[in-house]
């Protein structure tokens, strides 16, 4: 019995092509699609293929260039590394990755942050082997001279000599002084690093430029110019830790200058700040030693021993 569907004017029959015509069309799409998808996949991995072809022939690798300008430094290693491995000789790719492992450790801790490290001086150092005699090479030292400063003291020298070549090479950076200062300052090589820290001064006088290069003339015996420097310290700084430790190296002059009272009154400024400092109450002790008063003066090496039970000084003064 054929079914009817209500009008307001009139009775018809329901039409099943319809019906049809609609199945069709939703296969139709489906169809469609499909064959959509599968052709511009197929397009894709030929635009992707071209652009491989193209990039490896012509050693065209901006695009990582400009990741990393970005800050994209996942990007430029994920990407990079297929083609390292299609041309493993390629000293910008290697130079590239290189950089990029070194910014990502400064977001890493503990082991991974070593590993980074690791592969940013591996990669950093082939790159420049494998560079040609004109590449410029002025960033990359830069890069591979901090890979090493972040590695620690037993690698300063080498952290030292390459960012002397990126100086060398023109390449200018405001923290790269400072580093360079105070890199030297703790391979004990004291004229390099009054030069670097002298030179990190005229670009910013940060506290922590003042200190080291203070300490610079004072282990070079220029007592003078160390003075000065402690002195400005003192005015200008506004950290405790360091007018503490200015305080106790202007104490630490007067005592080998002989000039007992001001040095007392620099040590009496030590102890408003810290009181609790085991050297400033041995070098009490030892002015006190130098005026006859050996009461007085053990009693200063025992309360520094007493803060730091392995002060050696104080040790030695008292057995």
């Amino acid at each position: 019995m054929s079914e009817f569907r209500y009008s307001k004017y009139y009775y018809r029959p329901k039409k099943r092509k319809k019906k049809v015509f609609i199945i069709f069309f939703i296969l139709l799409l489906i169809g469609g699609a499909a064959f959509c998808s599968f052709f511009f996949l197929d397009f894709y991995r030929i635009y992707k293929d071209i652009v491989d072809f193209y990039r490896v022939s012509f050693n065209d690798y901006r695009f990582l260039q400009k990741n990393l300008d970005s800050g994209n430094y996942n990007v430029v290693i994920l990407e990079g590394i297929p083609y390292l491995q299609k041309k493993p000789y390629n000293s910008q790719l290697l130079r590239y990755i290189g950089e990029a492992y070194y910014y990502i450790s400064s977001g890493l801790t503990g082991e991974e942050k070593e590993e980074s490290i690791e592969k940013a001086i591996m990669y950093l150092r082939k790159g420049i082997t494998l560079s040609a005699f004109d590449d410029i090479l002025t960033k990359t030292y830069y890069i591979l001279g901090m890979s090493y400063f972040k590695k620690g003291l037993g690698y300063y020298e080498l952290a030292a000599s390459y960012l002397g070549k990126a100086l060398n090479q023109g390449y200018t950076d405001d923290s790269i002084y400072e580093i360079m200062g105070y890199s030297y300052f703790k391979l004990g090589a004291h004229d390099d690093a009054i030069q670097y820290l002298g030179r990190a001064k005229a670009v910013s006088e940060k506290d922590i430029v003042l200190l080291f290069l203070a300490h610079a003339y004072r282990n070079k015996g220029q007592y003078e110019s160390a003075r000065s420097e402690f002195e400005g310290l003192v005015k200008k700084s506004r950290d405790d830790a360091i007018l503490e430790e200015a305080h106790a190296a202007l104490a630490w002059i007067d005592f080998q200058e002989e000039r007992y009272e001001r040095a007392r009154e620099n040590l009496q400024r030590v102890f408003e700040l810290n009181e609790n400092s085991a050297d400033a109450h041995y070098l009490y002790g030892n002015i006190f030693e130098k005026e006859g008063d050996l009461i007085s003066a053990r009693k200063e090496w025992r309360l520094a021993l007493k803060i730091d039970p392995k002060h050696i000084g104080a040790i030695e003064k008292l057995y």
